[in-house]
């Protein structure tokens, strides 16, 4: 998947126990290589931030946020908080039917 280059160094990390053992799993289709793993799931993450980065970036994205900073700046929105009460309210009253 993705190629490595370049002088290894050793780094050493904290894993917890759910953590590790995922680690083995995925390691475990990859002849046991769990240095590769960390470095596929390293790259993955990089690759989505930038597309993140990038969207974010763009016009479409910009032009939503500010229409959502209008909506609220006008009151056309709804704190969550505001909304899960009235969720809850409405599913009482449907349970008393």
């Amino acid at each position: 998947m993705y190629a490595y280059r370049g002088a290894s160094m050793r780094k050493q990390f904290v894993l917890d126990k759910r953590t590790n053992q995922l680690l083995e799993e995925l390691a475990s289709y990859r002849g046991g290589n769990r240095s590769q793993v960390i470095r596929e799931a390293i790259q993955v993450f990089a690759d989505m931030e930038e597309r993140l980065d990038r969207m974010e970036a763009g016009a479409d994205f910009q032009g939503m946020m500010a229409r959502s900073e209008a909506d609220i700046r006008a009151g056309r929105v709804i704190a969550h908080e505001e909304v899960v009460q009235r969720s809850r309210a409405k599913v009482r009253k449907d349970r008393k039917r």
